[in-house]
């Protein structure tokens, strides 16, 4: 089963209709210059809704950090009670210090351009990570964004990282319309979304949200 991750979530209404959508994992972006950017107040307020929410099951909450200071992530992972911390454009020796700080509740994002730029990006040395975290995320590369493109990414790169990483998350440029084939040709351990449900920057679209949870569980049924 494909794991789903609904990121660049603002507000209630979106987490809500996130979490009855069937997300497995839902991303609130913490990036001073994204359209989609949370404060720490309000994660921390949603998070408490969250738990609060009469819900059979609630996703697993990660925050997503871009050239990130381990101090506050490991503020925001810890007091806000988050499951995990997606880390953009970190080096070597920063991403080792978070993954230390939060006892590897962490997974790295790469914006490769060609397959063998992935596999040279492979985490080496990792500490061990729980069953809930993927090993990688692979976004779309883009000089300047660090994710949130809207671009499809390269196949071809994305499933030479799948042969490799048992817990592979892909992004870039998913929609209801595309991600089912991106599915059955990736079969990514989980995929993950923000611009491609969205109504506008930062405002989901829940009639889209739910389309494309509905569309991941229709290419599963098919492998």
């Amino acid at each position: 089963m494909t794991r789903i991750k609904l990121c660049g979530i603002t507000n209630l209404a979106d987490m809500t209709a996130a979490v009855h959508a069937g997300a497995d994992y839902i991303g609130f972006i913490t990036f001073h210059v994204s359209p989609r950017r949370v404060s720490y107040d309000t994660v921390k307020t949603l998070m408490e809704l969250l738990r609060g929410l009469d819900v059979e099951r609630v996703p697993q909450c990660i925050g997503v950090f871009v050239e990130p200071d381990p101090t506050e992530v490991e503020r925001f992972v810890v007091e806000c009670k988050l499951q995990g911390a997606q880390i953009h454009r970190a080096s070597a020796e920063v991403y080792a210090e978070i993954q230390r700080r939060l006892h590897g509740v962490c997974y790295p994002v790469i914006q490769p351009r060609t397959v063998q730029e992935a596999l040279d990006a492979l985490p080496t040395n990792a500490l061990p990570a729980p069953p809930w975290i993927p090993h990688l995320l692979m976004d779309t590369y883009h000089k300047e964004l660090a994710g949130g493109t809207g671009q499809t990414g390269n196949m071809e790169i994305a499933r030479a990282l799948q042969e490799r990483l048992p817990r592979f998350m892909l992004a870039g440029g998913l929609t209801p319309e595309n991600v089912g084939e991106v599915v059955r040709t990736v079969r990514p351990w989980a995929v993950d979304v923000s611009s491609g449900i969205e109504a506008a920057p930062g405002k989901k679209d829940h009639t889209k949200m739910a389309a494309f949870v509905a569309a991941v569980h229709t290419a599963d049924a098919t492998l």
